[in-house]
């Protein structure tokens, strides 16, 4: 269908299961706005950061009064007096806990203080620790400090809340996209992420409010707008952004269905109370588009609708034409010219990763001073395997030292290729 190459029309009829899908789906998003208890208390973990900051005041402005913030760093930087000052011009009464939810212990006294003001409606689990490194160097305090907050954090908001009784209007927990398709040197979030939509599944089966949100990047605001180097890696895997508003009314839809009576019977293994936010590509994702999440099976449906007529760049149309040429005459490898030529177009695309201007590129520096590291490898090794149609280990490819080595060794390589 996409191409339109067809003859005649096309029906497309939908099982009655999915149809209830798509209704039940529709009537979600049809809830455009939240209000918020006046007399209720709103836990907010890790909220202090910039999503944490936007969420707060969106409370705020829909009837929120009473807000408890719990963190490690709470109260230790300007921007914290300045969110309360601004909370309190807004009628809130704001109370920030210094403390991890990692531990019972502050949990409790996060929970007690916004019992004291007013009973417990809401909590919104927004803990978040990187400690990115590939699997195999992993220690354990990087695999406990990633996954402990989203673990270990939410049985307790879990069992402390139920400990005191409190019927809660929504449970929300910040998951992350990296729980759904993995990223790069992050199996511990992923698995704490992986964790939080379990847990989902745990809470409604006990017939209590909760859902998750898979989120993926937030344009300006949050995290990856406030790291560059973080950034750079997203938009190098042209990952989609979504907008500060988008995130907003995806907590509608969250508080929303986390309430709602679970009515899905037709399958064991899918629960609307855990969506996706934020996944998509804002590249054509085609032979030249070699972020590794696109390569996975499970998103081949944005393979068919990226469409079969796309443009590819000028620089990889020259070098597969040259991979042609030479699987037809081997005799263009052995010229003076090839290493040099496969260095260039291999550095295009390390900076094409990068997000670096190509009259930058010196195929005489060293990879590292070029900005390649283990992450950025893997991406490059991607390429090479479907480029030049034979591997090249993350190893190899960082030993090489430099472009002009890694274009000699393709050309080496390139030989011994059987036509």
């Amino acid at each position: 269908m996409q191409p339109g190459t067809h003859i005649g029309k096309v029906i497309v009829e939908f099982p009655q299961p999915f149809q209830d899908t798509l209704q039940k789906a529709e009537a979600a998003h049809s809830t455009t706005h939240a209000d918020f208890d006046n007399s209720a208390s709103y836990i907010l973990v890790g909220g202090l950061g910039g999503l944490g900051r936007a969420i707060a005041i969106w409370l705020a402005e829909r009837g929120a009064c009473h807000l408890v913030f719990l963190s490690p760093s709470a109260g230790t930087r300007p921007i914290h007096g300045e969110l309360v000052h601004e909370l309190e011009s807004m009628g809130c009464s704001v109370q920030l806990v210094r403390g991890s939810v990692s531990d019972p212990a502050d949990v409790k006294k996060t929970v007690a203080a916004a019992v004291a003001t007013a009973p417990v409606k809401g909590v919104f689990q927004m803990s978040m620790v990187l400690h990115d490194q590939a699997f195999s160097k992993m220690t354990l305090d990087e695999w406990n400090g990633a996954t402990w907050p989203k673990i270990q954090g939410t049985w307790n908001l879990h069992d402390e809340l139920a400990s005191i009784g409190a019927s809660v209007d929504f449970f929300v927990l910040f998951s992350s996209l990296s729980g759904i398709i993995g990223q790069p040197g992050q199996a511990n979030y992923s698995s704490a992420n992986t964790f939080l939509d379990a847990f989902v599944d745990y809470r409604t089966r006990l017939g209590l409010p909760v859902s998750a949100i898979n989120l993926g990047s937030v344009h300006e605001i949050g995290f990856v707008a406030e790291n560059e180097e973080t950034l750079r890696k997203i938009t190098a895997m042209g990952l989609h952004r979504i907008s500060e508003q988008s995130l907003l009314d995806a907590l509608t839809l969250a508080i929303t269905v986390g309430k709602q009576e679970e009515t899905q019977k037709h399958s064991i293994f899918v629960n609307n109370r855990s969506f996706v936010l934020g996944l998509g590509s804002t590249v054509p994702i085609n032979a030249d588009n070699n972020a590794t999440i696109w390569k996975d099976l499970r998103m081949a449906a944005y393979h068919n609708d990226a469409g079969t007529n796309v443009e590819v760049t000028a620089s990889s149309d020259k070098l597969k034409s040259f991979i042609m040429a030479a699987k037809t005459d081997p005799s263009i490898i052995s010229s003076p010219e090839t290493s040099s030529f496969l260095a260039t177009e291999i550095g295009k695309k390390l900076f094409g990763f990068l997000l670096k201007p190509e009259e930058e590129l010196n195929t005489q520096l060293s990879l590292s001073d070029l900005g390649m590291d283990s992450l950025v490898a893997i991406e490059v090794r991607a390429w090479w395997r479907q480029t030049f149609e034979f591997d090249i280990t993350v190893l190899e490819m960082l030993q090489m030292g430099t472009l002009d080595a890694l274009g000699k060794l393709a050309a080496d390589k390139l030989l011994k290729v059987p036509a």
